[in-house]
């Protein structure tokens, strides 16, 4: 459903071939709040345009051997109509908070804890250069966007900075050892406990 809003929305400002509204939807750095697959978006577009909710305005050669022409669309009336029920349903749905990490999480005492501690680091990292990317972006372009699209971007950012001290605790709580437990005769969960080097002499 969601690309199928997106690409309906950037054809409400204007006709443009699906290769451009990849172009416009990374440009806008949509690719950080959304997954983007080329697969789904010429998928949407192929549907899209058999349901009648866009139609082909006309074509543009491609220079080259075997390149296939850009095909320009445009939104329909019954799209247009289609766009505003997606649009509504969308601001409707539930929110789940979801890190890709999370569906591991519960079983993090079966791991090896400092290659979870690496792991976590590798996403901070990533998740600190989303942050950097999205503050650019406002820095440069902030007057240059509708009030909509900056309000996006800052929830972005205020998720990407909570995504970044959530993933640091993690990263804390690994290289200590913290989820490394064992439940106990009564049921409570507690840090497994290691032999010391006296122990082992």
């Amino acid at each position: 459903m969601s690309m199928k809003l997106m690409i309906l929305g950037l054809l409400l400002e204007k006709d443009r071939h699906p290769y451009e509204i990849r172009l416009t939807m990374v440009g806008r750095n949509w690719n950080y709040a959304f997954r983007l697959r080329d697969g789904s978006l010429y998928y949407a577009v192929d549907q899209l345009r058999e349901h009648g909710l866009i139609e082909a305005v006309h074509t543009v050669p491609v220079p080259g051997e075997h390149r296939p022409d850009k095909t320009i669309y445009r939104i329909t009336h019954a799209g247009r109509q289609e766009f505003d029920r997606l649009m509504y349903a969308q601001l409707e749905q539930p929110s789940y908070p979801h890190h890709p990490m999370m569906l591991a999480m519960p079983f993090l005492r079966h791991a090896d804890q400092a290659r979870v501690a690496e792991i976590a680091a590798r996403q901070l990292a990533a998740c600190e250069e989303r942050i950097a990317t999205l503050e650019a972006v406002l820095e440069a372009k902030d007057k240059r966007l509708p009030s909509s699209s900056q309000r996006n971007i800052r929830g972005m950012l205020a998720l990407g900075i909570a995504e970044r001290d959530w993933l640091r605790t993690v990263i804390d709580e690994a290289r200590s050892g913290a989820y490394d437990e064992e439940r106990t005769d009564d049921g409570e969960w507690v840090r497994k406990t290691r032999p010391t080097d006296d122990q082992h002499e």
